[in-house]
């Protein structure tokens, strides 16, 4: 069993060469081997910029180095399955950027693939892995707030340009699959089952591109989940959880940067506030994502594969039609 995971970076966009790539050159368990993108000249462009050792000038050629155990898939949504099983065929393991699929049978098929491989699938989501995460799920098994009754949690972006392909249908564009994703994946986190019924209202920018998404999800004994994301508003973010003897309250649940942030409980009419040192959740992520390939007996916990919150979020597409 290799002691260090060599990761290959398949489309390095803005996230993968500012967050991820600086990750892996920092965990003490990888490292960033190679690059992949569909020219000869951004490949090498970007492998010189990030630091890795091989650049390719196509993803097939990526996905066949013998020396890349894993990849990161950084393209597009709508690309996303496409690779992914690409990468299980060439066998490698597979950290997928947010949205793992855009529909439940892409997601599953995803799932299955590795399964089937022995490899190790996993869904980006590096909130999961920051600090103050983990003290709010300490809180909630600790019965900090008593039983969880409600979840609200909103997640908002300004996107002005209009060729972004975040508005493409094509590649999977829209506020639900782009930043309403992180709310239903509290939600999810919070409750630890998955929604069981969806209303949801949508504004359209084009036929399956939403600009924003609103939804209320019902949850197993009576728990309810209020979600909102944005493409068209400026930014705000947001995590409340309310429970029978209280509350708790992420301000920066999602995008925290390496700044200390706060959990506040509020509870018997005082308000306890608890100070989070700054944190990389992205380095976080990359060195369990790690240390699930290095051990193929560790829980993927917190982390998953991410086909279940492909299907919350199609319970809300649905509903919104």
């Amino acid at each position: 069993m290799p002691k260090r995971v060599r990761w290959g970076i398949l489309g390095c966009g803005s996230i993968a060469t500012a967050a991820i790539a600086p990750a892996m050159r920092w965990s003490t368990t990888g490292e960033l081997r190679a690059v992949g993108s569909r020219t000869e000249a951004r490949a090498r462009d970007r492998a010189e910029l990030v630091g890795a050792w091989e650049a390719y000038g196509s993803y097939d050629a990526l996905l066949a180095d013998p020396e890349v155990d894993a990849i990161y898939i950084g393209v597009p949504n709508g690309e996303h399955a496409r690779w992914a099983l690409a990468a299980a065929e060439a066998g490698k393991h597979v950290l997928c950027d947010k949205s793992l699929a855009l529909s439940v049978d892409d997601a599953r098929a995803m799932r299955e693939a590795f399964r089937a491989k022995k490899l190790r699938l996993v869904e980006g989501f590096m909130v999961r892995h920051h600090p103050q995460w983990t003290l709010l799920r300490e809180l909630l098994d600790a019965g900090a707030i008593g039983t969880v009754r409600h979840v609200r949690s909103w997640f908002r972006a300004g996107l002005e340009a209009e060729d972004d392909h975040r508005w493409s249908a094509t590649l999977g564009g829209g506020a639900l699959f782009d930043v309403g994703c992180y709310p239903i994946n509290a939600a999810r986190f919070v409750f630890q089952s998955e929604p069981l019924r969806a209303q949801a209202t949508s504004s359209w920018k084009s036929k399956g591109v939403d600009i924003s998404t609103d939804a209320l999800l019902d949850f197993v004994g009576g728990g309810v989940a209020s979600i909102h994301g944005s493409l068209r508003a400026p930014f705000e973010e947001g995590l409340v959880v309310s429970g029978d003897k209280g509350r708790i309250v992420l301000e920066r649940p999602f995008v925290s940067h390496w700044d200390a942030v706060d959990v506040i409980l509020e509870r018997h009419g005082t308000r306890e506030v608890r100070h989070v040192e700054g944190a990389n959740h992205f380095l976080h992520m990359i060195e369990h994502v790690e240390a699930c390939i290095l051990d193929p007996e560790k829980p993927l916990a917190p982390a998953e594969d991410g086909a279940a919150n492909v299907a919350a979020c199609m319970l809300v597409r649905i509903a919104a039609q």
